[in-house]
């Protein structure tokens, strides 16, 4: 029987406990609905943010602008001011004049436009201070290469005959002059593609966290396109000129022409010929004592590619 007492003596104290709290909350609800049922006037902060900005120009401090707003409202309408950083729209097609080299707010141009922000039920009584004054950098125009960061390997006997180049290879920057004068090239995310073998196509973002937020840039990526082919290697015997020779001396040379090695596409092996390789020895770059001549490709087939010389010294005699 006691086992018994002490369990429903310890629900009712339960109970008890449960109905305070249930009449606690409730008083603590009515009360704040109470609170939020009046009307305030209050003070606060707002953060100046600009739009309609003509594109050929930059605001410099815009981030620095406040408003200090007084309204008036209940308090329901206070809540999301305070659950939120508020903020106030300045319209810079009719809410600012352009004074020599500034932009300038004022309150008697802008307060109406600020009024409508508001809804019916909020007041607004007053905004301080009476000016803000924008300061804005003119905006200039520069294109900029675009510099991919890649890493290619390719399986055995593939290739590409092109050099690596996105599409666009440059883009196009807008912003003070001052900042841009500070960029040379835009890189790419570093891209790393192992064993290609076939064709390669894909956006590459570009690497702008360096870029100053001031700095509209017309891209935010560009296209990379690898043409992967099968490869081959190839040869040809290539005649060997001798130029600037002076008109009073005979030159003899040995070899007259020289093997070259090159590496080409399957599809464009048998399209290269000799004619599309010139071998030259430039007499006029002949060093004091020298007994041999440097060879040099002046002209290489755009279907060859890694081309190479078997002979790097073209030995002569003068025989008048």
């Amino acid at each position: 029987m006691s086992t018994i007492k002490s369990k429903i003596l310890t629900a009712i104290q339960s109970r008890k406990i449960n109905i305070f709290f249930l009449f606690f909350v409730l008083a603590f609800a009515i009360l704040v609905l109470t609170k939020l049922s009046k009307t305030y006037t209050n003070t606060l902060v707002f953060t100046v943010v600009p739009k309609n900005i003509p594109e050929e120009i930059i605001i410099l401090n815009d981030s620095s602008h406040q408003l200090n707003v007084t309204l008036k409202a209940q308090g329901f309408k206070w809540l999301k001011y305070y659950l939120n950083p508020p903020q106030i729209m300045v319209d810079f097609k009719t809410d600012v004049t352009k004074v020599d080299s500034t932009y300038v707010w004022s309150r008697a141009q802008g307060f109406s436009s600020i009024n409508e922000q508001f809804s019916k039920e909020i007041a607004l009584e007053s905004v301080n201070p009476e000016q803000l004054i924008f300061f804005y950098d003119e905006n200039a125009v520069k294109y900029v290469p675009v510099q991919p960061q890649i890493k290619l390997s390719f399986s055995p006997g593939y290739d590409i005959m092109e050099t690596v180049a996105t599409d666009p290879d440059s883009i196009k920057l807008i912003g003070p002059e001052s900042l841009l004068q500070k960029i040379a090239y835009v890189k790419t995310r570093k891209l790393e593609l192992k064993d290609l073998n076939k064709r390669y196509s894909e956006l590459l973002p570009l690497n702008l966290d360096s870029i100053h937020p001031k700095i509209k840039v017309s891209e935010k990526a560009v296209g990379l396109s690898l043409d992967v082919k099968k490869f081959t290697e190839g040869t040809k015997e290539i005649p060997v000129e001798v130029i600037n020779v002076p008109k009073h001396k005979t030159l003899k040379y040995f070899p007259k022409s020289i093997i070259i090695t090159y590496y080409t596409s399957l599809e464009n092996f048998n399209a290269i010929k000799k004619t599309d390789f010139r071998i030259v020895c430039n007499y006029a770059d002949l060093k004091e004592n020298s007994t041999f001549l440097t060879p040099k490709l002046t002209k290489v087939s755009e279907k060859a590619k890694t081309v190479r010389l078997h002979h790097e010294k073209v030995e002569f005699i003068i025989t008048q």
